[in-house]
């Protein structure tokens, strides 16, 4: 995947962080990224907690945040979305 990784201080809204993770899981996954939707279980997607974790570190890169281990409980792309978001903002202030 190429880097676009966003500028440290752009803070993006909730469906541009769906849009970059849904991209993230349909090139991981080789899916098309039109059967990705926020509720979208991620093992229903075929990741295993191995394909997510490397989701996150994947996101930890692009977004420039860091995600501590105790808050990694996701099930759906509405999950990792919004825990991005969440520490996104944090890490900014």
């Amino acid at each position: 995947m190429t880097d676009h990784s966003v500028s440290s201080d752009k803070v993006l809204d909730i469906d541009e962080i769906s849009k970059v993770l849904a991209q993230m899981i349909a090139s991981k996954m080789e899916l098309d990224i039109d059967t990705i939707k926020a509720d979208s279980n991620l093992k229903e997607l075929g990741l295993d907690s191995l394909d997510t974790f490397d989701l996150i570190f994947n996101a930890e890169d692009y977004f420039k945040i860091k995600v501590p281990n105790d808050q990694i409980n996701i099930n759906t792309l509405q999950d990792v979305t919004a825990l991005v978001h969440r520490l996104i903002v944090a890490q900014k202030q």
